[in-house]
């Protein structure tokens, strides 16, 4: 698609986070500034900005995972929509996606279509469910307990496993930035999964959470919401986690919204999504 006249397309610099700051803000999306430094830390040229008359109306990102690479951050100011400067972005951003690397993201209904027709397939669906701060208060579970440091080399070993490629980067600063909602259970043979949250601009984002079993998953978010204050969470949940889910009303979360994990060609790195029962986020995968 071509771009239109008064629209240029460039690379994104810290000098720009502000910018995509305010985008998110009129999307109501619930990044902040530490999100951003994050895409642009790990893939210093992997994001890219629309700019119109000197102002930035557009963003999107991308993560890269080895043998798959993340698209995310794709937003435009409300003003500009319906223009082609989404789509426009969109295809700029998979042309950063190297050669043998499969582009893998995470879509709304609306964006789905578009998707489709880019050659993405559908992966497997996640919900996000919420909960406010009328939420009664749950009940303690001692079995899981804070993250220690000698954690770490089996929370990554399980990491690459279940999420198909490694996210040290991502998972350790999760860890630093909120330490309050890393958690880890343990169990016979060792590591039984593990959880991991980050403070956002209208709720606390609580994933990843990987688990061998539903069980464990919930035993490990109800130990960290009980160690929790008041302030709204929500936490995206794949579909297929049928017995996790069927859990989280009484803890009081309901559902906002759905996603659809997708990706386009070859996928020769899917992890095994029965051990994931929170994703890190639409934008983190």
């Amino acid at each position: 698609m071509p771009e239109a006249d008064d629209v240029q397309i460039r690379e994104m610099t810290v000098e720009d986070v502000p910018a995509g700051l305010s985008l998110c803000r009129a999307a109501r999306w619930n990044q902040r500034e530490a999100d951003w430094r994050h895409f642009l830390a790990t893939a210093p040229h992997g994001a890219l900005v629309a700019e119109q008359g000197g102002l930035v109306i557009g963003t999107v990102a991308t993560l890269p995972y080895g043998a798959f690479t993340w698209i995310s951050m794709v937003l435009v100011d409300p003003g500009a929509r319906g223009k082609g400067v989404g789509t426009t972005l969109l295809l700029r951003g998979l042309d950063l996606v190297p050669e043998g690397v499969t582009p893998r993201l995470d879509a709304t209904p609306a964006g789905e279509p578009l998707y489709r027709k880019l050659g993405f397939a559908g992966e497997y669906g996640v919900e996000r469910w919420l909960v406010g701060t009328g939420r009664s208060a749950p009940k303690p579970f001692p079995a899981a307990r804070p993250l220690e440091p000698s954690d770490w080399p089996a929370i990554l070993a399980m990491d690459v496993r279940a999420f198909g490629a490694p996210r040290a980067a991502l998972l350790r600063r999760l860890g630093g930035e909120a330490p309050e909602f890393a958690w880890v259970l343990d169990g016979r043979g060792g590591l039984r999964g593990y959880l991991f949250g980050r403070h956002g601009h209208v709720r606390e984002h609580l994933g990843p959470l990987v688990a061998r079993d539903h069980e464990g998953a919930r035993v490990l978010l109800q130990s960290c919401l009980a160690a929790m204050p008041e302030p709204p969470v929500f936490v995206d949940v794949p579909v297929a986690q049928q017995a996790f889910r069927m859990a989280l009303p009484a803890a009081g979360f309901e559902v906002e919204r759905p996603f659809l994990r997708m990706h386009r060609g070859r996928l020769t790195s899917p992890g095994e999504p029965s051990l994931i029962y929170a994703i890190a986020g639409p934008e983190f995968g």
